[in-house]
């Protein structure tokens, strides 16, 4: 991860370790931690994200640590923790947050700060298999959606829309950064009216329909209610691309769909060309590719004469 994220992520961390131990704050080992990790974010936030400029901290992080040596409470197993997340949230080193993370787990067996390093740890793991479904696909057959709801008359597959160049955009209702790419997705649209291209929102049932009323709409355990708001979410959200409800989930892992929005774009003969891309990218990134499978496969490229 980079750019503001880590930031981000390292700040929850901090908001966590507030709310885990409030009545510990004046103790040594969680007053320590609480310096260091404010001292850590003041140099995030200058632009320092480094391991040779967070190496004071990185150091501090050790000189902790081996102060608190034997002391096997959640307060210490949290700053055993922290290091960790750095590693991970900040320096892009999992290996090196991995075995932090199992040492925390060996060194604190039955603390809080040990659970939650279960959890990261199988975390990192699906987020691997992720990664290499995605990358796995590219070249491979699309798998197969199957939709049981569809603004286009008849699409029943994607399978049925071999012969086109297909841009699958997962998404749902609750997702603000997908309802902010929708400018995007609407400009790929119009760019590739006259061509055998289709844009295709893909969405699945989640129980709840946002960004309709100003209250959130559940829908829980009635499927049929929330296909049928569909089309006023659409209107409302002026979505100029077919829309479908798919059997499978969106955050469908057969196609590595770790978080929404993820786009893939498939090509003419169904296979997967490009995978995990975000629909809010510039107009040009994916023009480039949808144009260089579109010449590939013979088909017209908006603004070139066939040849």
């Amino acid at each position: 991860m980079h750019g503001a994220m880590p930031i981000r992520l390292f700040t929850l961390c901090l908001v966590l370790v507030a709310l885990l131990a409030p009545s510990l704050r004046a103790q040594d080992a969680a007053a320590d931690l609480k310096t260091l990790v404010e001292t850590i974010q003041g140099k995030l936030r200058a632009g320092q994200s480094s391991a040779e400029q967070l190496a004071p901290e990185l150091a501090r992080f050790e000189t902790l640590l081996e102060k608190y040596r034997g002391q096997k409470t959640e307060e210490v197993a949290r700053i055993a923790f922290m290091r960790a997340t750095l590693f991970f949230q900040v320096l892009d080193d999992a290996e090196k947050g991995t075995s932090y993370l199992k040492q925390l787990q060996a060194d604190f067996p039955g603390t809080a700060a040990a659970l939650n390093a279960d959890r990261a740890i199988a975390a990192i793991a699906d987020q691997k298999k992720a990664e290499q479904a995605r990358a796995g696909l590219v070249g491979q057959p699309a798998p197969e959606l199957n939709f049981n709801w569809s603004t286009r008359e008849g699409l029943k597959t994607l399978s049925s829309l071999r012969g086109k160049v297909v841009v699958l955009d997962f998404w749902a209702t609750w997702c603000g950064p997908c309802l902010s790419s929708f400018p995007q997705v609407r400009d790929l649209v119009a760019h590739y009216a006259a061509a055998d291209v289709v844009v295709l929102g893909v969405t699945s049932i989640q129980g709840r329909v946002a960004n309709l009323e100003s209250a959130v709409i559940s829908t829980q355990g009635d499927p049929d209610r929330e296909r049928g708001l569909m089309p006023a979410f659409i209107k409302a959200r002026d979505m100029t691309w077919p829309v479908v409800f798919s059997d499978e989930p969106v955050f469908n892992p057969a196609y590595g769909v770790q978080g929404i929005p993820h786009m893939t774009i498939i090509a003419p003969d169904g296979t997967v060309r490009h995978n995990g891309l975000h629909p809010g990218s510039p107009l040009p990134d994916k023009t480039a590719k949808i144009d260089a499978i579109l010449r590939e496969f013979k088909l017209t490229v908006p603004g070139e004469k066939k040849g």
